[in-house]
């Protein structure tokens, strides 16, 4: 017998991420950008302290005590702080799902700092409970 594939709405694939959200991590949110519905929950104690182990290096110019250019590698503040909201992201999102932060410009940003806040550094009125 062939079975049949059934396609559900935006609607009710949303409600099926929440649901399945709830179950497995208990509390997820949903934020709206640019009329995107993102599903996504908190982070982890341990995602977040390995998240924030990551940087991006990159090569320095100094000059040394003789006067001699010299390479150094030093840590890209700007580009770890990219990578680091990226990771936040990709690591939380449920719906639609992680390719979003690749997708759309904002959404890391956002994203993670939702996630940073509903972690306990505030409240933002544009992100609801599920």
């Amino acid at each position: 017998m062939k079975q049949e594939k059934i396609m559900l709405t935006q609607e009710e694939e949303i409600q099926l991420a929440i649901e399945k959200g709830k179950k497995k991590f208990k509390a997820v949110y949903k934020t709206i950008i640019s009329d995107e519905t993102i599903i996504w929950r908190k982070l982890k104690r341990g995602e977040y302290k390995d998240i924030m182990n990551l940087v991006v290096l990159k090569q320095e110019e100094k000059i040394d005590e003789e006067g001699n250019a010299i390479m150094e590698e030093v840590i890209d503040e700007d580009a770890t702080y990219d990578l680091r909201q990226e990771e936040i992201a990709k690591a939380v999102i449920l719906y639609p799902n992680a390719s979003i932060v690749e997708d759309m410009a904002a959404v890391a940003d956002i994203i993670s700092t939702e996630c940073m806040i509903k972690s306990g550094f505030g409240e933002t009125p544009k992100t609801e409970k599920c």
